[in-house]
């Protein structure tokens, strides 16, 4: 026999190995978008955002906020901000329900809150939300971009600002 004998389990792992490596990518990829799958929609981010403040992570809490709010703060004292907060804050923010979730268009939406869930009366009852990079982020009301956004969803008929304001 020569140097090139046919050895038939080389030949068959020469021949899986791209399937295997594609197969590999593939749920690599898939477990990517199921981290993405977070921010799919409002509530799943303020879920994120809950369950950040209950565990301490405040790199996934970081993650639940849009750029505009990010790039507003310093992160080492916002970390810090977070770290030193009283237990009895944490525990009033965990306990906000939400009463309704309105998804304006595919930019922008809300979240409600009931307020007898707030910690007091001066506490906004709304989280704001901007779809970015594919998922929802929390965002404040002096975002520029959720107000531009928000200017021409009433423009173009999708969204009417209730009777009060």
């Amino acid at each position: 026999m020569g140097m090139h004998s046919f050895n038939p389990l080389k030949t068959l792992i020469m021949k899986l190995l791209p399937r295997s490596l594609g197969a590999l990518l593939f749920s690599l990829l898939l477990s990517c978008s199921s981290q993405d799958g977070q921010f799919e929609t409002p509530y799943d981010t303020f879920r994120a955002h809950q369950e950040a403040i209950k565990e301490g992570d405040l790199d996934l809490l970081w993650k639940t906020y849009s750029l505009a709010y990010r790039d507003q703060q310093v992160r080492a004292s916002w970390r810090r901000q977070w770290r030193e907060m009283p237990s009895e804050k944490t525990t009033a923010l965990l306990r906000r329900e939400i009463s309704k979730e309105e998804v304006i268009n595919d930019q922008i939406a809300y979240l409600l809150f009931d307020p007898t869930t707030l910690e007091n009366e001066r506490q906004s009852p709304f989280f704001y939300f901007i779809r970015e990079n594919g998922g929802w982020k929390i965002t404040t009301h002096l975002d520029s971009t959720f107000h531009q956004a928000l200017e021409r969803a009433i423009e173009q008929g999708e969204y009417k600002l209730p009777e009060s304001f």
